[in-house]
């Protein structure tokens, strides 16, 4: 019985790349990596139940609209398994640092600054939570992230663009990222304080 080792990365992101008034001051983008996928899901389907009397108005988990004691304790079972976070902070004061003309072409270029943190040991699969709809879009995303990931043994690596509501893994990555997004936005680090193998690089700050 050969048994395939794998594993998954979920991405997403927090704050926003506008320059708009209200806009905000760090875009965070968080990936987590796990060899189990179904020990993430079990993390979130177990502690929603456990929740379901304090009546949640979504299905979906998601930083900013969950009750405090359920993100604690969400990002405390994690603990229970083996994972790797790795996230990159920018400042959008080094907007110029990245030619940053157009968000879109932006979010790659930060996409893949992410990705040079990642190393890839096996074949993988990696989620990001879909913001793209046009396929060329699609494709020079993925070039650009394959391109800079270390993938020195050329893993096989397919990358979906996927709706959050339907991958416990992209809520996990959207609570990293957004207590991670606490924790540079509004000095608060209680929930990346949890997280402990972690990544934290501030990009394009030199």
């Amino acid at each position: 019985n050969l048994v395939f080792s794998m594993s998954y990365i979920y991405i997403d992101e927090s704050g926003d790349l506008g320059t708009k008034h209200g806009s905000s001051k760090y875009f965070i983008m968080a990936a987590i990596k796990v060899e189990d996928s179904k020990k993430l899901e079990k993390i979130i389907k177990k502690t929603r139940r456990d929740f379901k009397k304090k009546m949640l108005t979504s299905n979906e988990v998601k930083g900013g609209n969950l009750p405090y004691e359920l993100k604690i304790k969400i990002l405390e079972k994690l603990k229970n398994i083996d994972y790797e976070v790795f996230i990159i902070v920018f400042d959008k004061e080094n907007r110029y640092k990245i030619g940053y003309g157009d968000n879109k072409k932006a979010y790659d270029i930060l996409a893949s600054r992410l990705a040079k943190l990642i190393n890839i040991d096996k074949p993988t699969f990696i989620f990001i939570d879909k913001s793209k709809n046009k396929q060329e879009e699609i494709d020079s995303f993925n070039e650009l992230f394959l391109d800079n990931l270390n993938n020195i043994k050329k893993q096989p690596i397919t990358i979906e663009h996927a709706d959050s509501m339907h991958y416990k893994g992209l809520q996990m990555a959207d609570l990293i990222s957004w207590s991670t997004f606490q924790n540079f936005e509004n000095d608060n680090p209680e929930f990346l304080d949890i997280i402990k193998n972690r990544v934290v690089k501030l990009v394009c700050e030199n």
